[in-house]
């Protein structure tokens, strides 16, 4: 179909345009994974904060992706329960891709707006001297993260070493390292049940080995000298 002109140059009419149940049917296994990472970004930016995290608890990347691709389904005939997809969205997967990412920014921030409010509001202070106030709160345990972070990196550098022969565990693996720090599971129903059991098998090992290597050995008086 020739492209209609109009005063800003040509442009492909809404009619030639692919429909949002035609882009969401069509996204492939990879930019199904694009979104995921996007929405785990975008959470892993707040989880520093102990509220969001109570907060956020509530949802994973794999819940945000879905109701922010059931929000374009229902914009082509509800607009008010969904978000219509713009021509612009319409023209190639990446301009897909990115309308469905903006869906996922807004959700997330609409979720952090609802749980500031619902924050209690109190004064700080010293509750002993000054009833009705509280202590400023400890700062969030980065030590903590720093231990996430290092259990990270072991865990994977061996499950690496298990793909040398199990090379079809890859795309659950992959999908994994990218989600670990928000994902409450290995992965979605999306994946082949068989390997994902298999990761989490071998995954269940290396944290036995793991805690074997860090458990501490008899205490003989000389540690302080050492």
């Amino acid at each position: 179909m020739q492209p209609k002109a109009c005063n800003n140059g040509p442009h492909e009419s809404d009619s030639s345009l692919p429909t949002a149940l035609q882009l969401v049917t069509a996204l492939t296994g990879n930019q199904h994974q694009r979104l995921l990472a996007h929405a785990a970004k975008r959470m892993r930016r707040l989880l520093s904060v102990p509220e969001m995290e109570r907060c956020l608890a509530r949802k994973s990347p794999d819940d945000i992706v879905h109701d922010s691709l059931q929000k374009v389904l229902l914009g082509e005939s509800h607009q008010k329960e969904g978000r219509k997809l713009s021509l612009k969205g319409r023209q190639s997967t990446d301009d897909f891709l990115a309308f469905v990412q903006g869906i996922i920014n807004s959700d997330v921030s609409n979720t952090v707006r609802s749980c500031e409010v619902s924050f209690p509001h109190i004064s700080l202070g010293d509750p002993e001297t000054e009833p009705g106030t509280v202590e400023v709160p400890e700062p969030f345990d980065f030590a903590r993260l720093v231990e996430l972070r290092d259990l990270k990196r072991e865990l994977f550098a061996r499950l690496e070493l298990v793909l040398q022969n199990e090379p079809a565990l890859t795309p659950v693996i992959r999908h994994w390292s990218e989600l670990f720090y928000v994902a409450d599971r290995i992965a979605g129903p999306e994946f082949d049940p068989n390997l994902v059991y298999r990761v989490r098998q071998h995954s269940r090992r290396i944290f036995r080995e793991l805690a074997v290597e860090i458990q501490p050995g008899e205490v003989t008086g000389l540690e302080m000298l050492l």
